[in-house]
C-alpha cells in the first residue's frame, strides 16, 4: 500500500505541474505573441467561460457531453486497435513466417491517409460503432503491433531456453517468457495509443457521425464560437493527460510488482 501510495502521489504532482506548466505557457505565449483577443482566449476567459458567465451550467454541459461521446469513441479505437495488436504481434512469435508476409503489408496498407480510406470504411462497416472501431484499430493498431512485437521477441533466450529444456513447446515459450517480457512494450504500446485513439475519434467525429468533441471543434471554428473552441480543447486536453497519468501509474506499478522482491 505505501508503494501504492508513493506512485500514485507522484504522478499526481507531476499532473498537477505539468497543468500549472502548460497554463503558464499558454498566458505567455498570448503575451508575446499579441494574437486578437476575439480568437485567442485565455485561461481566465475559458474559466468564466465554464464557471462564471450566465450559461455556465449550460456551457459545461455541452463541452461535458461531447467529451463523453469523443471517449466512447476513442474508447472503441483504443480497444480493438490495442486488442488486435497484442493478439496478432502473439501470433507472430508463434509463426514467424506469418510475420514475414503479413508485416510489409501491413506497413504499406499504414501509409494511405485515413481522410482517403474513410469513405470505404463507412461503407464497408457503416457509421455506427463498427466505422469507429475500423478507424482506431487503423489508427492503432501498426505502432501497437511494433512495439509488443519487438518487446515478445526480445525475451531472454536462457529463459526460453529453460522452457524448451523441461519440455515446452513454442507456445508455453510465449506464454510463460516472451508475453511477460513484453508488458513494458505493451504498456508503451498502450500509453503510445492513448492520443492516437483519441486523434481516430476526431477523425471519425469530423467525418462519419458528426457528434462529439471533434464535431464541436469544428462548428465552433465555423461560426467563430472561440470561447467554445478553446474551452472544449482545453477540457479535452486536461482530459488526455488524466487518462495518460492513469495509465502511467498502473505501468509504473505492475512493472514495480514484476521487478520487485515479492517477483515471481
Amino acid at each position: 500500500m505505501t508503494r501504492i501510495a508513493a506512485s500514485v502521489g507522484r504522478r499526481a504532482a507531476v499532473f498537477a505541474g505539468t497543468v500549472i506548466a502548460l497554463l503558464v505557457v499558454w498566458q505567455v505565449l498570448l503575451a508575446v505573441t499579441g494574437i486578437s483577443p476575439f480568437i485567442a482566449k485565455s485561461p481566465i476567459d475559458v474559466w468564466s467561460y465554464l464557471w462564471a458567465v450566465p450559461d455556465a451550467a449550460a456551457n459545461r454541459a455541452l463541452v461535458l457531453d461531447g467529451l463523453a461521446v469523443t471517449a466512447h469513441d476513442a474508447g472503441i479505437g483504443y480497444v480493438a486497435g490495442l486488442g488486435g495488436a497484442a493478439v496478432i504481434s502473439t501470433l507472430f512469435a508463434l509463426f514467424p513466417a506469418l510475420a514475414t508476409a503479413f508485416m510489409p503489408v501491413a506497413m504499406v496498407l499504414r501509409t494511405f491517409p485515413l481522410v482517403a480510406l474513410t469513405p470505404l470504411i463507412v461503407l464497408v462497416f457503416g457509421r455506427g460503432d463498427a466505422g469507429l472501431a475500423a478507424i482506431g484499430f487503423i489508427v492503432v493498431f501498426f505502432s501497437a503491433l511494433v512495439t509488443i512485437s519487438f518487446g515478445i521477441a526480445g525475451a531472454s533466450p536462457q529463459a526460453l531456453d529453460v522452457v524448451s529444456v523441461f519440455g515446452g513447446r513454442r507456445w508455453a515459450q510465449i506464454w510463460k517468457v516472451g508475453l511477460p517480457s513484453a508488458v513494458p512494450a505493451l504498456f508503451t504500446a498502450a500509453r503510445l495509443a492513448i492520443p492516437q485513439s483519441l486523434s481516430a475519434a476526431l477523425i471519425a467525429e469530423w467525418l462519419i457521425t458528426g457528434e462529439g468533441a471533434g464535431s464541436q471543434l469544428m462548428r465552433a471554428a465555423g461560426t467563430s464560437q472561440y470561447a467554445a473552441l478553446w474551452a472544449t480543447a482545453t477540457v479535452f486536453i486536461l482530459a488526455t493527460t488524466v487518462v495518460y497519468t492513469l495509465v502511467t501509474t498502473l505501468e509504473e506499478l505492475v512493472l514495480a510488482r514484476f521487478s520487485g522482491p515479492g517477483a515471481p
